[in-house]
């Protein structure tokens, strides 16, 4: 496999793009880790990608990692409130059936 072209020496094409890794890691944490695991993943790219003078690839891959963190925000928020509505309704037949005995 043939190595990618490197940038020549004075190559400078300014700061990166964010990586949003915090939002990554907050949402790995927090919300749903498999989608923040992926977020993370593509974060974690940017630099290295933005080195390199790919700067196309950085920013899709910045794109990428705030794309996954907000799935992974969504899809917690949606096991959160199903978490909340089984348990409510849990303890509701619960309690009907302690009542009615």
């Amino acid at each position: 496999m043939a190595e990618p072209p490197r940038p020549p020496a004075d190559y400078n094409p300014g700061p990166p793009p964010a990586t949003n890794l915090v939002w990554g890691i907050v949402s790995a944490v927090l919300c749903c880790l498999p989608f923040g695991v992926l977020s993370i993943y593509q974060a974690a790219k940017v630099e290295k990608l933005w080195a390199q003078g790919d700067q196309d690839a950085a920013l899709a891959s910045a794109r990428d990692a705030r794309r996954w963190a907000v799935v992974a925000a969504v899809a917690g928020a949606v096991l959160w409130v199903a978490a909340i509505v089984t348990i409510v309704l849990l303890f509701g037949t619960l309690t009907d059936d302690a009542a009615s005995n």
